[in-house]
């Protein structure tokens, strides 16, 4: 599927776009990145100082190039309901990254990561439902957190459940299965959605962190280990 980014406001200051279109997939193909420096005025006005939007209002100014078969537009600012996001037409998509850094910063999980797995599901809808624009995704998407790819989250506070690894549930894999779609593409989306993960480093933190007594346990079998085989080597030299 062939995507075109379009990086609304500051959008890049807060994310490193070119790390996602260079990120290989046998899924989707990120053919250009658009930029909109400038958004239009604000149509909600609600007494607040920042800037936020209705579908309705970035609908008119976001648009599928011919080359591409979804448009994903990313900005800073938020949407007048909060949520995160919303369909702007058949080909394309808006996605606010209001607040979400503040979520998965505690966690370690880059607002890259959150964009790709957006990317995955978006792309997933697309191939399930013949109107993407109709109430048919809704039968895709699920309200209760389960750490699956199609989570609605509609408490924002959800995505580090299935942003810092996502899956897809049961009956989830059903649906797909039950579509029979070609060319492999369930297994395709499960492998690069492996993929979707912290930096070994944090990984290995994490894990330190979760399991204490465990990782004292292994350094010093490590220890050992590494002391044995120096003093092997040593003898043998000597």
């Amino acid at each position: 599927m062939k995507i075109t980014l379009v990086a609304l406001g500051h959008v890049e200051k807060l994310v490193d776009i070119q790390k996602i279109k260079k990120w290989k997939s046998k899924i989707f193909d990120v053919v250009s990145i658009q930029t909109m420096n400038h958004l239009p005025e604000s149509d909600v006005h609600d007494g607040y100082l920042d800037h936020k939007y209705s579908q309705d209002a970035l609908t008119t100014h976001i648009h599928c190039p011919e080359n591409s078969d979804l448009a994903i537009a990313i900005m800073p600012n938020r949407f007048e309901d909060g949520f995160y996001l919303h369909r702007l037409s058949e080909n394309c998509v808006g996605l606010s990254l209001y607040g979400i850094n503040d979520i998965l910063s505690p966690k370690h999980i880059s607002l890259e990561n959150f964009i790709l797995k957006q990317i995955y599901e978006i792309c997933a809808l697309k191939i399930l439902v013949n109107d993407f624009h109709s109430d048919e995704v809704y039968t895709f998407v699920h309200t209760d957190t389960r750490g699956c790819l199609f989570d609605l989250n509609g408490d924002k506070q959800d995505i580090i459940y299935n942003t810092e690894m996502p899956a897809i549930c049961e009956s989830c894999t059903a649906i797909f299965k039950k579509k029979q779609l070609e060319d492999n593409y369930y297994k395709k989306l499960l492998s690069e959605l492996k993929r979707l993960k912290k930096p070994r480093i944090l990984r290995i933190e994490n894990f330190i962190k979760k399991y204490p007594l465990l990782s004292v346990i292994l350094s010093a079998l490590l220890a050992i280990i590494i002391n044995l085989i120096s003093n092997m080597i040593f003898e043998k030299i000597k």
